[in-house]
């Protein structure tokens, strides 16, 4: 429920057009106060629901990071995103790949779903989401610039209060 404004949003504007209604049929003008109460309460969820982080949001805050760290072609700002040791080498692989392959322009992450694993210790997410690629053929085996949906999956683990990706990040380009 945390993670969209929008339930929150949605039932204060039905509520207020109930009232609306209320209002116009009786012409009370505690109709009016009962409104304002509502849209306070609108308000504080709203504000609770933005000041409030959770793991998903984490992650979300992590897959960005990275995309903008390919983004500025920076491999150490990428690997902050991976967990440290053996278990990020594939992904760190795949890192030093893309960038020896393009020049990103513009990353988007959309469509992310996440399946978490609390059971673990540490606790593990998959994630699959859509990433839309803006960029460069470094090789100009394709020249101009390209736009592409890349689905992805990937595997991220809690450590010392942050998500980092771990194994091997799955893309298949899709036409």
């Amino acid at each position: 429920m945390l993670e969209s404004p929008w339930p929150i949003l949605i039932v204060g504007l039905v509520i207020e057009t109930v009232l609306a209604i209320a209002l116009f049929r009786t012409g009370r003008g505690a109709v009016l106060g009962a409104m304002g109460g509502v849209a306070l309460l609108v308000l504080l969820g709203v504000l609770i629901e933005r000041s409030t982080v959770t793991d998903t949001k984490l992650i979300r805050q992590t897959l960005e990071a990275a995309a903008a760290g390919l983004q500025s072609n920076n491999a150490q700002q990428v690997d902050a995103c991976i967990v440290p040791g053996a278990d990020g080498n594939a992904a760190r692989g795949k890192v030093r790949w893309a960038l020896s392959r393009a020049e990103f322009g513009e990353i988007t992450v959309r469509n992310l779903a996440v399946k978490f694993n609390y059971q673990m210790s540490p606790p593990t997410a998959e994630t699959t989401f859509t990433v839309w690629v803006c960029g460069k053929d470094r090789s100009g085996t394709f020249p101009g610039e390209m736009s592409r949906p890349v689905a992805m999956v990937v595997k991220l683990r809690k450590e010392l209060g942050h998500w980092l990706v771990f194994e091997d990040p799955q893309h298949n380009v899709r036409e």
